[in-house]
């Protein structure tokens, strides 16, 4: 049996056909250092090709191949790109250029790979648009697959479009064995590095793209913790990372703060993953090499690959092996991935940023005002020819729908003339956070976020602060009897019920905010 991959990349379809013994005809891949890659690993001598511009003649014949697979590129259709706001219609050029394929070759069977949104375009488009319904009859499958179910070390959800014996693909899964992101890092410790997927053993040595980056300092850390745990709108996940489940999804970006990144607890503090920690969450075997030739480069072709233990069993069931006789990946014999001998550009992780732009930006939530699902009071600054204002704003809705509340001096007074009904006293804790807050400048704190400067206050003990200030204001409101009508006369219009639910911690934080941003100096 033969195969051919288009958008190859590093040779995640090109190692699960290996390792099935399966002819590799021959790859097609854009990207230099993704090429490079293969061909090392492979022996391979594959050029770099446009595939938009395939010239259709250079194909093998018609009907001599078997198999066709690939994953066309998914920058336009990733929500890392712009939101999700990439554009689609350039992305489908690739999927019909690869579809356009598949109907020229005529293979017994095929099978696309990209990320989950793919599912519901490629539907719609298969569906409702012209150039596309003549594709439909190709497919017997497209859903989305969690990686994680066949045994690799990484919760990876990706779509799986085509046509071969899905039933077969599908119950392999109930019989490997998951694998987890602590599997791998405690393997990487030994003196003899085993393999947790491949077996293959290696003298620690001898481990190449294995540099362990500097740990995050104090302010890194709390940005990472943040967006994770604490983000307003999306969903918290662990920090640092469990190590006794698979890992989150590799990404192909990371800096050292981000969402994606997947940071982990050693002796020295927190981390990224390096790597060949990547590669073998990613299911690419230990010896397996990256020709990539800057660190960013390496990340970007690993985080784009499609995991080689999921074609593995891809493979499998296009050669319609029935699961009796199903040869786990561990066990495999046939194949054996051998490290290439050519040498390996050295490539060192991102050194800590000592001083940054004058207009680096500022956005974190006051930890007493997280109320999640959208709602947040956060200090934030904005800057506009190098000059930058910092103050606190509320924020309220879906990443769909933000809604802004402003502090206005008539929403500050309807509190304040309420609370004196109410016969609650807050003078005390005006006049402090009044004080506090005629001490802040904003340009200081741009220089001290900035870096330029170490002897002015840092934005965090600054938050931490008005945090304080808003836990002493929110201990006097919480209980105040306040309608829901006059909750919305003093708001706004259109409000949730998240807010409702909260009114007294709501009517605090515009106190807080508005006294604050009254008073910040310029």
């Amino acid at each position: 049996m033969n195969c051919i991959d288009l958008y190859s990349g590093i040779g995640g379809w090109t190692l699960g056909m290996k390792l099935n013994g399966i002819d590799h005809v021959k790859s097609f891949e854009w990207n230099k250092d993704s090429n490079q890659t293969h061909n090392i690993n492979f022996g391979t001598n594959t050029e770099e090709i446009d595939i938009r511009k395939l010239d259709f003649k250079t194909l093998p014949e018609v009907g001599t191949i078997d198999f066709v697979v690939g994953s066309p590129p998914c920058t336009q259709f990733s929500y890392s790109n712009k939101g999700g706001g990439g554009d689609i219609q350039d992305g489908l050029v690739d999927m019909y250029q690869f579809l356009c394929v598949v109907e020229y070759l005529k293979p017994k069977y095929w099978a696309m790979e990209n990320v989950p949104r793919v599912k519901n375009i490629l539907e719609k488009a298969l569906n409702e648009d012209s150039k596309f319904k003549r594709f439909k009859k190709l497919f017997n499958y497209l859903e989305v697959v969690d990686s994680s179910d066949f045994g690799v070390p990484q919760k990876r959800k990706r779509m799986i479009a085509g046509n071969f014996p899905y039933k077969l693909f599908e119950s392999y899964k109930e019989h490997t064995v998951e694998r987890t992101l602590g599997d791998i890092l405690n393997a990487l410790e030994q003196d003899v590095v085993i393999d947790p997927v491949y077996k293959y053993s290696l003298p620690k040595n001898e481990i190449t793209d294995h540099i362990i980056e500097e740990a995050l300092n104090p302010e890194e850390l709390r940005l990472n913790r943040e967006s994770k745990t604490y983000h307003p709108i999306y969903n918290g996940m662990s920090f640092p990372e469990r190590l006794d489940k698979p890992s989150r999804t590799i990404t192909s970006t990371c800096t050292r703060v981000s969402r994606e990144s997947l940071v982990i607890k050693n002796g020295v503090g927190y981390r990224r993953l390096t790597v060949r920690e990547r590669g073998m969450l990613m299911g690419f075997p230990v010896t397996y090499q990256y020709y990539g030739k800057t660190y960013n480069s390496k990340l970007k072709m690993i985080g784009n690959a499609i995991p080689p233990v999921v074609t593995y069993y891809l493979f499998q069931s296009m050669k319609e092996v029935p699961v009796e006789q199903l040869t786990l990946i561990d066990d495999v014999k046939v194949y054996r991935h051998n490290s290439p001998t050519e040498e390996i550009p050295i490539t060192p992780p991102d050194k800590v940023k000592f001083k940054y732009r004058d207009v680096r930006s500022f956005r974190l939530a006051i930890p007493e005002y997280r109320l999640g699902s959208g709602v947040r009071f956060e200090l934030s600054n904005k800057c506009t020819e190098n000059i930058c204002v910092w103050s606190i704003k509320f924020f309220y809705g879906s990443s769909k729908k933000i809604n802004q509340v402003l502090f206005t001096h008539k929403k500050y007074k309807q509190i304040i003339e309420f609370l004196k009904v109410q016969d609650v006293r807050i003078d005390c804790e005006l006049n402090e956070l009044i004080s506090f807050s005629k001490t802040v400048s904003s340009s200081q704190l741009q220089k001290r976020w900035t870096h330029k400067s170490k002897e002015y206050t840092h934005p965090y003990d600054v938050l931490d602060k008005l945090s304080e200030f808003g836990l002493n204001l929110k201990k006097s409101l919480l209980n105040v009897n306040i309608s829901d009508s006059e909750f919305t006369s003093i708001v706004g219009n259109n409000l949730n019920a998240k807010l409702f639910d909260n009114k007294g911690l709501i009517l605090s934080g515009i106190v807080l905010g508005y006294v604050f941003n009254k008073n910040i100096k310029k």
